[in-house]
């Protein structure tokens, strides 16, 4: 088996940039870093600039750190961009087979900490979409020492579910194919709001080669149950951890900036209200056209938007 990991992509983000009508200030690819966390080797992307206020970034479930890409050629003047692989996304390894009984999310959330960690800054904004929102209100909730702003995007404790089945039944219905382009053609008949160029894109970065053609990256093993449990008591586990999250969200006191897409499937506007009024500082702004991969399809309006926020907070 192969597995294709791309260095030379720059002339292939100009193209996704101009497709977009996206006005970066340049072109530069971020530099690759590995290290060795909690066990897993964990890749990402460092954009430059480690003098200006630094900005982490966590993507969401299926997507990997380049989902940032075309946002971050708008930011790296502003801010020191970084942007994570998470466990089992990406170029990062798998969780170890003797952790997939182990609950997914608080794994994560102990890798967010080592990579702070591990990168070493005094403080940071740490900005997470879906799944990788998740994980950053987690460790706000622990470790809010090391937060000058927090930004969650396009998910909060309550979610609608038809968004996230529609997005896992794409997956499921396109999990390995023979040629690149006919992931790419099923890409676009999926959501044809973004240009063919845009998602060539991020197909680049979310596939790799295997010897029947191409895959996602992505590790989708299920999950064990934990030994003697059922499921109907894993579905009260599920419901007991909606309620953890909702007091987790109470408690955090880092300001921050909760950016909802307009055309989201994901996140309502009542449950974006909702937490926003739970939360003890928190700004929600709407982007408008952007569904809930809000920094992919209107990575301009949110790179503004989160700009705008953070040039105000760090100013105070």
């Amino acid at each position: 088996m192969t597995t294709t990991h791309r260095t030379d992509y720059l002339e292939d983000m100009r193209a996704c940039a101009e497709a977009i009508d996206l006005n970066p200030p340049g072109y530069v690819l971020p530099e690759d870093h590995y290290v060795e966390l909690n066990g897993v080797n964990f890749h990402y992307v460092d954009w430059g600039n480690d003098h200006l206020p630094h900005l982490i970034l966590l993507h969401g479930g299926s997507l990997t750190a380049h989902t940032w890409d075309m946002a971050a050629l708008m930011l790296r003047d502003r801010y020191h961009v970084v942007a994570l692989d998470q466990r089992g996304h990406g170029d990062t390894g798998w969780t170890s087979d003797d952790q997939l009984n182990q609950d997914n999310g608080n794994l994560m959330v102990q890798d967010t900490h080592a990579f702070i960690e591990h990168l070493g800054y005094d403080r940071i904004t740490l900005c997470g979409m879906s799944m990788g929102g998740m994980n950053a209100l987690g460790y706000a909730a622990e470790h809010p020492e090391h937060l000058d702003a927090l930004v969650i995007v396009d998910i909060a404790p309550v979610t609608m579910s038809a968004g996230i089945i529609e997005m896992e039944q794409f997956r499921q219905d396109t999990e390995t194919m023979s040629q690149f382009e006919d992931f790419l053609n099923r890409a676009v008949h999926f959501n044809p709001q973004r240009k063919p160029a845009h998602l060539n894109y991020s197909l680049l970065h979310s596939l790799k080669q295997i010897d029947e053609g191409w895959t996602w990256k992505q590790d989708h093993r299920r999950r064990q149950l934990p030994e003697g449990m059922t499921e109907e008591q894993m579905k009260e586990a599920r419901q007991q951890r909606t309620e953890s999250l909702w007091t987790e969200v109470k408690a955090i006191k880092t300001p921050t900036l909760l950016l909802k897409g307009e055309i989201s499937k994901v996140l309502s506007q009542e449950a974006a209200t909702s937490m926003a009024e739970a939360m003890t500082d928190c700004t929600l702004e709407v982007i408008e056209g952007a569904g809930h991969s809000v920094q992919g399809d209107q990575p301009a309006a949110f790179a503004a938007a989160l700009d705008a926020y953070l040039t105000q907070r760090l100013a105070t």
